[in-house]
This record gives C-alpha cells, sequence and structure tokens, in this order.
C-alpha cells in the first residue's frame, strides 16, 4: 500500500512541476499532524478544506501531488500519519490480519481516528477553514481512516472519498443506522483489479452502508490496480463540487 507517486510525477509534469514547487510550502508542524499545505490562503477566508491521508508505508508528500487538481479556492492539507513504518515512511496502524484478512491494530486505528479529528479542528481554526465543508479524501490505509473518522464524526466531516480502502473489521461489524451519519456524503472508487484490497473489500463497505440507511456514491474501474488514476480524480472532483 506503498506510493502511488509514479502517477503523481505524470500528473505534475502535465501540470507544469514549476509552478508546483513555488506554491507549496515546507512540512508544517504545531498541530496535531505534521502535514504540508498548498496553497497558502488568507486567513479571511472561509474555503472548503481537504484533508488527504496516505496509504501504508508513505507520507504527506505522496498525495500533495493531488493538490493542484482540486479547484484553486479550496484549501488542501496533506498530513502525515505518525506511526513509523518497518518499510519506512509512515503508517497509521500497524497491520494484523484478522479471520485471514488485512486489518490494523484497534488501539493504533483508535489513536489515529482521535488525532484526524482534532486535526480537522486546530486546521479549521488556523485556516479559517469552512467548518461545514471539510472533507477527507484517503488512499489505502488512509481510506480506512477516512472511514473511522467520517463515520465517527459526521458533525465535523461533510464528506469522505474512499480511494481503494475497505472498513476495518472493527468498524464493519459495529457500525449502525444513525440518523446523523445521513449527513455524510461518501465517495467511494475502488479497481476490479486490486492486488492489495480486493475489489469485494470496498463492495462489501458499501453494502454496509447502504444497509444502515447511508447512500453512498461508488465507483468501479474495470481492470485498474491499487492506484488512483486520472479517471478516479475526475470522478472524485466532480463528486465534490457537486
Amino acid at each position: 500500500m506503498k506510493s502511488v507517486a509514479i502517477f503523481f510525477c505524470v500528473l505534475l509534469s502535465i501540470a507544469g512541476t514549476a509552478s508546483y514547487a513555488q506554491n507549496t510550502p515546507g512540512l508544517e508542524s504545531g498541530l496535531s499532524l505534521k502535514y504540508r499545505s498548498y496553497p497558502t490562503v488568507s486567513k479571511d477566508s472561509k474555503r472548503p478544506v481537504v484533508i488527504l491521508l496516505h496509504g501504508y508505508g508513505s507520507n504527506e508528500e505522496d498525495l500533495l501531488g493531488l493538490s493542484q487538481l482540486f479547484p484553486s479556492d479550496y484549501l488542501i492539507l496533506s498530513v502525515r500519519a505518525p506511526y513509523k513504518a518497518d518499510v519506512g515512511g509512515y503508517q497509521w496502524f500497524e497491520r494484523e490480519m484478522v479471520n485471514g484478512k488485512y486489518n490494523g491494530k484497534p488501539e493504533h486505528i483508535a489513536r489515529s481516528k482521535e488525532l484526524i479529528l482534532k486535526f480537522v479542528d486546530e486546521a479549521v481554526n488556523k485556516y479559517h477553514g469552512d467548518p461545514g465543508r471539510v472533507y477527507l479524501v484517503g488512499f489505502s490505509q488512509g481510506a480506512m481512516m477516512s472511514y473511522e473518522a467520517g463515520t465517527s464524526a459526521p458533525d465535523k466531516i461533510k464528506g469522505i472519498g474512499v480511494l481503494s480502502g475497505k472498513m476495518s473489521a472493527g468498524l464493519l461489524s459495529s457500525i449502525h443506522a444513525d440518523k446523523k451519519l445521513k449527513s455524510l456524503r461518501v465517495f467511494i472508487a475502488h479497481g476490479t483489479a486490486d492486488s492489495r484490497l480486493p475489489y469485494s473489500d470496498g463492495k462489501a463497505a458499501y453494502d454496509r452502508l447502504v444497509g444502515i440507511g447511508v447512500i453512498p456514491e461508488m465507483h468501479t474501474y474495470q481492470g485498474m490496480d491499487h492506484t488512483i488514476s486520472k479517471e478516479v480524480m475526475t470522478d472524485l472532483i466532480a463528486w465534490i463540487k457537486n
């Protein structure tokens, strides 16, 4: 579930690496999670906020290339997971197997969820973002954390973009119908050839949400592996802007 940087390098070459580099400040701290922001915004603007959550073994740099694909008036923050990964980079939780399937240590998931939600409050306050338009967009492990944080705090999170992700075993078994959850917007993107998190995992999360009265927008990408394609981003941006 490591870097999708090769795809982003292509995006950057199309958009212009010089312009991108000039508009992205370095690693920032002072909030609950370290992060990078794009673009710098004035403190008197109430812009939609998109928080990017990277996958296993990666860092805040990996998804930062997505920033320039969003509307120019959006505040984009790409955050770093709190735990170091064995392969280098960072992770939101240590991996473990539950009934033969990929999952994460519950205590790590809980801690990362707490940090993400705290970061949301801090970032909205610091950048004067619109608290009613906060989106979490995660890839792989980051997508799993989008489910965790978004479904636990639909009052703080307007919507979640789940890219090649799944629900953890704990969330899949515990999530239940709640009228507050009906306000949460959910975008799911998953490839039929995903070799890391099978398509069936993405579909299981979709079915579970439908079962409790939440209707996600699910996009299936034929032949796509564990990555983020141009088509995924086109669909995601259209969904957020809707």
